[in-house]
């Protein structure tokens, strides 16, 4: 999937060594989503990036909460995968 970039969660305080990704999406979109103040709080915020995003020692996808569900809709963004599409494909 050429092109295409992982949205993931940063926290202030530190976090895991590893991304926590929300969605894979076209750069286009991860650019909408992560520029929305919604996505930025006092200890989180989403980034996006292109670099290593199949490699599974620094790539991890968690569950989407529905958090930013409204924004995601805002945006009219289409995620290309995200945690469910990778229990379906392991199984």
């Amino acid at each position: 999937m050429q092109g295409d970039v992982i949205v993931f969660i940063v926290s202030r305080n530190g976090g895991p060594a590893y991304r926590r990704v929300l969605w894979r999406m076209s750069e286009a979109d991860a650019r909408k989503i992560c520029s929305d103040p919604r996505t930025s709080g006092r200890n989180h915020m989403l980034c996006w990036t292109a670099q290593h995003i199949d490699d599974p020692e620094v790539t991890r996808y968690v569950r989407d909460t529905g958090a930013y569900a409204q924004v995601l809709a805002d945006h009219h963004v289409t995620v290309l995968r995200c945690l469910a599409d990778t229990e379906r494909s392991a199984r």
